[in-house]
C-alpha cells in the first residue's frame, strides 16, 4: 500500500565451515521435508571492505497446505559480524515493503548500502545481518511482475489520456497480468501470514534460535505478524515507518493524501523567506492542476531502464501522482515551490526539479523487479475485505482538486480485487497485534502515506514499546538519519534503555551539520514513550 504502483494497479575459514554446514543442511532437508536452504555463489560483486557474505535461495511450498506440490524460492543474504557475539541474535531485514517492492539484491542494483545502512546495529556490533526479498518480489522465483502493466504504462504516460481512458488501460493491464500469472501461481498464498511462515521456515533452516526483526514500511506488517504467529522465534522488533493491520488506510486515503500535499506546501508557508518568494502556494498548485488537465505539457526525461529520452505527458492528475511519490523524501520539500513555479512559467532552464521528480516516479512504475501481482494479492486478501469502499469514496468526495487522483485510485483498487477474486483473510488480519515483545517505532512527521497521528494512536496497543517521532523526516527514517540507526542499535543491545534524550541530543547535532554556519537549527523534538 505504500508504493504508488499499487495504487494504479530489500573469518573466511568460519565462513567456509558455515557454508559447508548449509550444504549438508540443504541435502539433508531435501529428503526430510518440504523446505530447503540452497547455498549459492553471491550473484553480486563484493570487495575486501565488505563483511563476509553468504547467499542462499530458500525453497518452500507455495501453499503450505499442499507441501508436496509447487515450490517457490526467495533470496537470502547473510552478512557475518566482524566480531560475533554469541549472545546477540541476528537482525533479519524483512524486505523493502510495498508490498511488492524489491530490496535491491539484483546483480545490477546490489551495492554496499545493503549492509552499511544497518552496520551500526549489526555487523559492527557483533550481530549478523540477514536480508531477504519476500516471495513474489525482487530476486524471488517466481517474481510476480506485471509485465503488461509496465508495457502499458510506458506507452500510456507518453499520451494525453483522460482519467477514464487511463483507468481502462490499467484495468486491461491487470486483467491480462492476472490471466497469465494465475496459471502458474496461487495468488492467494502471497500475503503477510504466509510470508511470516516463510520466515519461520528460514529460521529453522538456519538453525537460529530467535530473530531480531527489522521492518520498513509494509514489511513492518510482516514483523508484527511474525510476533503474533511465532512469538517464541522473535526477540525484538524495530519498525521503521510502520504499517498497522488495524488501520484501514484505504478508507482515509484521500484525506491523508490531501494532508500530505498540504504539509508539503506548509513547509514553505511557515518559512518567512520561502513564503515571500513563493506566496499563495496552495491556490497556485490547484490552478496548475486544472490548467495541466486542460492543456497537458510534454516533459523530456531520461528513461531509467533504457537511458534514452522519454517524453512524459504531464496532466494535472499525473502531477499529483508525481508529487505524492516525491513527498516520500523530505529532501523534496524544498523543491516543491520550485516545481510549481517552473511549471507555471514553463522556463526551460528551471525544469530540473520537475524532470527529477517525474524520473523517480517512472522509475518505480517501470521497475522490472517490482512484484505487482504479489502486492495486489496482499491488498485484496488482507486489506480490501475490511474496507468500506463506499465510505472511502464519500471521504474522498470533499477533497477538492488535490484529491482527484486518489478518487480514481479507489475505484481502480476495487476493480483489481474483482479481477483477483481472492478469498477474504480471517478477521484477525484486521485486528491490532498486541505483542508483549519489545518494539521500537521510528516514524516521520512528514510521512505522506502513513500519517504520524494514525501511527501514534495505533502504537498505544503495543504494551512494551518505544516511540520516536522525527518531525522533519518523511518515509524510511533509518535511511535518512544516523541518529535513528544509533538509537536502534542501542535498543537491540538493551531494549529497556530509554532513547529519548540521546536521540534529541544526536538529532540537534545532525541537523546543525546540515545548515550554513550561523543559521538557525530547526526544532525537531522527538519524543519517546515506553510502556
Amino acid at each position: 500500500m505504500c508504493d504508488l504502483r499499487l495504487l494504479i494497479k530489500a573469518t573466511l575459514l568460519a565462513a567456509a565451515l558455515l557454508l559447508g554446514a548449509c550444504d549438508r543442511a540443504a541435502r539433508d532437508d531435501s529428503t526430510a521435508g518440504p523446505t530447503r536452504l540452497i547455498p549459492k555463489p553471491c550473484w553480486f560483486e563484493t570487495d575486501d571492505s565488505w563483511p563476509v557474505t553468504q547467499c542462499f535461495m530458500v525453497e518452500v511450498p507455495e501453499n503450505y497446505a499442499k507441501p508436496t506440490e509447487r515450490k517457490i524460492q526467495f533470496p537470502v543474504v547473510r552478512f557475518l559480524a566482524a566480531k560475533p557475539d554469541a549472545d546477540k541474535y541476528p537482525l533479519l531485514h524483512l524486505g523493502a515493503g510495498g508490498p511488492g517492492a524489491s530490496l535491491g539484491l539484483e546483480p545490477e542494483n546490489a551495492s554496499d548500502w545493503l549492509w552499511i545502512n544497518y552496520a551500526a546495529m549489526t555487523v559492527e556490533d557483533g550481530r549478523d545481518l540477514i536480508l531477504m526479498d519476500p516471495r513474489g518480489t525482487g530476486m524471488a522465483r517466481p517474481r510476480l511482475t506485471c509485465d503488461e502493466f509496465i508495457e502499458d504504462a510506458q506507452t500510456a504516460f507518453q499520451r494525453n489520456l483522460s482519467a477514464d481512458e487511463e483507468a481502462r488501460v490499467f484495468t486491461f493491464s491487470m486483467e491480462r497480468c492476472y490471466s497469465r500469472l494465475s496459471k502458474t501461481a496461487d495468488m492467494a498464498t502471497y500475503n503477510s501470514a504466509t510470508i511470516a511462515r516463510d520466515v519461520e521456515s528460514l529460521r529453522q533452516l538456519l538453525g537460529v534460535e530467535k530473530f531480531n526483526l527489522y521492518g520498513v514500511s509494509y514489511a513492518s506488517r510482516y514483523a508484527l505478524t511474525l510476533a503474533r504467529d511465532y512469538p517464541e522465534s522473535v526477540r525484538a522488533l524495530v519498525l521503521n515507518s510502520a504499517v498497522f493491520p488495524n488501520i484501514i488506510y484505504t478508507q482515509q486515503l484521500a484525506k491523508d493524501s490531501l494532508a500530505a500535499y498540504q504539509r508539503g506546501l506548509q513547509h514553505c508557508i511557515e518559512d518567512k523567506l520561502c513564503n515571500s518568494r513563493y506566496p499563495d502556494l496552495q491556490r497556485r498548485l490547484e490552478s496548475l492542476v486544472q490548467s495541466l488537465d486542460e492543456s497537458p505539457r510534454t516533459i523530456a526525461i531520461e528513461h531509467r531502464f533504457s537511458n534514452e529520452p522519454y517524453h512524459f505527458v504531464l496532466t494535472g492528475q499525473r502531477l499529483l501522482r508525481v508529487l505524492f511519490q516525491a513527498l516520500y523524501d523530505e529532501n523534496f520539500y524544498g523543491d516543491l515551490p520550485k516545481v510549481i513555479e517552473a511549471l507555471e512559467t514553463n522556463d526551460a532552464d528551471s525544469q530540473g526539479p520537475v524532470q527529477g521528480a517525474i524520473a523517480k516516479f517512472m522509475e518505480i512504475l517501470l521497475d522490472p523487479y517490482f512484484g505487482d501481482a504479489a502486492g495486489v494479492s496482499h491488498f485484496c486478501y488482507e486489506e480490501a475485505p475490511f474496507v468500506d469502499f463506499d465510505k472511502a469514496r464519500a471521504n474522498a468526495a470533499d477533497t477538492g482538486i488535490l484529491g482527484g487522483a486518489v478518487r480514481a485510485d479507489i475505484d481502480l483498487m476495487q476493480i483489481q480485487c474483482r479481477i483477483w477474486a481472492l478469498p477474504s483473510a480471517p478477521q484477525m488480519e484486521s485486528q491490532a497485534i498486541t505483542t508483549p515483545l519489545p518494539v521500537m517505532l521510528l516514524h516521520g512527521g512528514l510521512d505522506p502515506v502513513l500519517a504520524a497521528d494514525d501511527v501514534d494512536k495505533a502504537r498505544r496497543k503495543l504494551p512494551n514499546h518505544q516511540w520516536l517521532l522525527f518531525p522533519l523526516l518523511a518515509h524510511d527514517i533509518i535511511s535518512a538519519s544516523n541518529c535513528a540507526e544509533q538509537a536502534a542499535a542501542r535498543f537491540l543491545d538493551n531494549p529497556e534503555q530509554d532513547q529519548q534524550e540521546l536521540v534529541k541530543a544526536c538529532r540537534r547535532e545532525e541537523l546543525a551539520g546540515k545548515i550554513p554556519a550561523g543559521g538557525e537549527v530547526p526544532a525537531d523534538s522527538q519524543y519517546s514513550q515506553q510502556h
